[in-house]
């Protein structure tokens, strides 16, 4: 997880009025990750419950989101955030989500479209705002929110994180209620980037304008 991503999953949270029964699938924290990935502490009410196929910190309950351990109905808010990438049938994960979430509750899933590939343990899937939506069919409500830096459109055209904030019915009060929340916030969700990284990109332009002289297409193999 980012910290812009973080940031807007915060920022999504707390608009969410007191959920008393509380998923995290995909909850466990890969190394060096617990500050950013533990979202259990921003619910200080209600069960919280993270599930993943591997033990591991934050994990309560081990098994597959393919087929989640748990009655329908049952949920007030499903998190998934950084998750369905890794999932080999995210039609599968999208369906079980809808069909654990409340008539009046409320998922908050996430995803990449432009993102390196990172096995934990395997990566199959880049959504856009439009895929990540299609997944959803049953949702009656929902709101997509593409994170990006602003070079070339890249928020509009080819965004890192996309958001999506979904109900079984549609609330439209508190989804643009949400929408004008992180509107008005766009700049903790804009946190600092370190000057170490901007360096790295800066020459890793520079290497990328040089090799244009040289330009080739490589192959490889999976």
């Amino acid at each position: 997880m980012t910290k812009p991503l973080r940031a807007a999953v915060e920022i999504i949270s707390t608009n969410v009025d007191n959920p008393k029964q509380i998923l995290e699938i995909g909850s466990r924290q890969a190394v060096n990750q617990n500050d950013l990935a533990d979202v259990r502490e921003l619910f200080h009410s209600g069960t919280f419950i993270g599930l993943d196929m591997q033990e591991g910190p934050g994990v309560d309950v081990v098994a597959s989101a393919n087929k989640l351990p748990f009655p329908d109905n049952h949920f007030d808010l499903v998190l998934c955030l950084e998750t369905l990438e890794h999932a080999d049938k995210p039609w599968l994960v999208a369906a079980e989500i809808e069909r654990v979430l409340k008539p009046k509750g409320v998922a908050i899933v996430s995803s990449q479209q432009n993102f390196p590939i990172h096995k934990h343990p395997s990566d199959y899937f880049r959504y856009t705002p439009y895929g990540l939506g299609i997944l959803f069919q049953n949702l009656e409500g929902k709101l997509t929110v593409a994170i990006s830096p602003p070079f070339d459109d890249e928020v509009r055209l080819n965004p890192q994180h996309i958001i999506l904030v979904g109900m079984k019915k549609n609330n439209e009060k508190l989804l643009k209620k949400i929408k004008l929340s992180l509107k008005k916030n766009v700049a903790k969700i804009s946190v600092h980037k370190p000057y170490t990284h901007r360096l790295q990109d800066f020459f890793r332009l520079i290497k990328r304008a040089v090799a244009e002289f040289h330009f080739r297409q490589e192959i490889e193999f999976f």
